[in-house]
């Protein structure tokens, strides 16, 4: 049996090198070679722990990938060539429509689905507090195309579930802790929903594990603690050492909402999942002198 990880940034060579280390096989699918994108942010293809791993190089939006046929679950973790309307419509629609062809093609009953989203296709922004049964109603074109590919994949699949990240962050994602630390940031103020990046591969794992009667449609990938991003980065100012960042409400009144909103993760809870970091205080914590 095999595990087809479309989608090998950081987050989906995780999850390949936790499958692995348990003696999984897996199918790694790649739009470049490792090789070819010397990018600061790009990430090698996962070792060979226990298991047996093999990398597929293909565009999708260009081509479907060759899927084996004793794949038993798929996990899609997609990453556009830039933040554009253009971008994510050529990824989501067009390489998720020749996902949905290759899985149609295979034989007997289809894989089980994990496809990770954004908290970004709930369009709420003054506050609100809104779990996973909350419609998603996006407001930008880039979160009507992840919405779009979504609805493809929960329609064409039977066991299939879309997982809305919030905020990834971890020990190689440094860049609001460096412009806490720099004094380059002002003090935001509005909700943030986040999860460190260990427990976002943990999550994946965990929903892989489920029966097919657990596995919720859709599921908040947060943590336990929504925040103000303004506490979050008094709370870095403390444990670096420096000054607090200078507050910048916009001109907000105190009467008025803070923007951004409020998730509570009930769904992934209802699972039985487990933290290994429950909030920002945690991950940080981890990852801070």
């Amino acid at each position: 049996m095999t595990v087809v990880i479309v989608g090998l940034g950081q987050l989906g060579s995780d999850v390949a090198g936790r499958l692995l280390a348990r003696g999984e096989d897996v199918v790694g699918v790649k739009r470049t070679a490792p090789e070819s994108n010397p990018a600061p942010e790009s990430t090698p293809v996962p070792e060979l722990v226990e298991g047996r791993f093999t990398l597929q190089l293909r565009d999708l939006t260009t081509s479907a990938p060759d899927l084996p046929a004793d794949t038993t679950a798929i996990v899609v973790a997609l990453a556009p060539r830039a933040r554009s309307v253009e971008a994510y419509d050529a990824l989501y629609r067009d390489g998720v429509g020749h996902l949905v062809s290759a899985v149609a093609a295979l034989p007997g009953t289809p894989p089980r689905i994990l496809f990770v989203s954004s908290t970004a296709v709930w369009g709420e922004d003054g506050g609100e507090t809104i779990d996973d049964t909350t419609p998603a109603v996006p407001t930008t074109g880039t979160a009507r195309a992840l919405l779009a590919a979504e609805e493809a994949v929960l329609a064409a699949v039977p066991e299939a579930s879309a997982i809305r990240f919030g905020g990834l962050y971890g020990p190689t994602s440094t860049m609001f802790v460096d412009q806490v630390r720099d004094g380059r940031v002002t003090r935001p103020s509005g909700w943030t929903n986040r999860i460190h990046r260990d427990d976002a591969a943990g999550v994946i794992v965990h929903l892989l594990d489920l029966s097919a009667a657990s596995l919720p449609p859709v599921v908040a990938g947060i943590d336990e603690e929504p925040v103000l991003l303004s506490t979050v980065a008094d709370f870095l100012a403390d444990r670096l050492g420096v000054a607090p960042p200078a507050l910048d409400d916009a001109g907000r009144t105190p009467e008025e909402p803070h923007r951004g909103k409020r998730i509570t993760a009930a769904a992934l809870r209802d699972t039985g999942f487990t933290y290994r970091y429950p909030t920002y205080r945690e991950g940080y914590s981890a990852q801070l002198p």
